[in-house]
């Protein structure tokens, strides 16, 4: 597992790659071990996503009080999501790139894509809690207040993600364009679809 010392170095690579200094790739490993150790990262994001899970299953309780599932199967159930949050997106970002003919800049996407997903989640967790406690729980995850916040945070990591894109990628706008889309698109129908499916969405 990398160390703290080693985190610090990758978030300041990410800082570096978003203002547009390639330096910032130097403190990543783009080795196929580098890659697979990249997901790492999911452990940095537990303790945020953790939180984020036990405001969800609040939220959940509040809105259908009728269902007797347990806590630990709709825990599991987040634990399932979060693997496709992760998966998917690389898996798509494979595809894109045998299509559109990037594959040797697969690997440092990917790494810097899970890395980047740590910042994510603690200010994904953060808004969540926020919204539980707004206004005494009336914003409530579900409301209007819930979908301000979301938009703001994904326009916010959409222009960040864009920013280390054109660092990382160069090339043709229009590349960079389908892989930012496909990989967010993909990201937000799979795990809007799996939500439906396993019964844990709160909208």
């Amino acid at each position: 597992m990398p160390s703290y010392h080693e985190v610090r170095l990758y978030f300041g690579g990410l800082w570096l790659l978003i203002r547009g200094d390639a330096r910032g790739l130097r403190p990543f490993d783009i080795s196929d071990e580098g890659v697979l150790r990249s997901f790492w990262a999911i452990a940095w994001c537990a303790p945020a996503l953790i939180v984020g899970w036990i405001f969800r299953r609040m939220e959940y309780l509040r809105h259908f009080p009728q269902r007797e599932d347990y806590s630990f199967i709709f825990f599991l159930k987040m634990l399932v999501l979060e693997a496709a949050y992760w998966l998917v997106p690389a898996a798509a970002l494979i595809a894109l790139g045998f299509v559109l003919r990037f594959m040797p800049l697969v690997p440092i996407l990917m790494v810097v894509r899970n890395w980047f997903a740590v910042p994510l989640a603690y200010a994904t967790s953060a808004a969540i809690a926020y919204l539980s406690h707004a206004q005494n729980g009336a914003m409530g995850l579900a409301g209007y207040g819930s979908i301000v916040l979301a938009a703001t945070i994904l326009v916010a990591a959409l222009f960040l993600a864009w920013c280390i894109l054109r660092t990382v990628m160069g090339g043709p706008v229009m590349i960079r364009i389908a892989t930012l889309g496909l990989v967010a698109l993909t990201d937000m129908l799979v795990a809007r679809e799996l939500e439906n499916i396993m019964g844990v969405s709160i909208t």
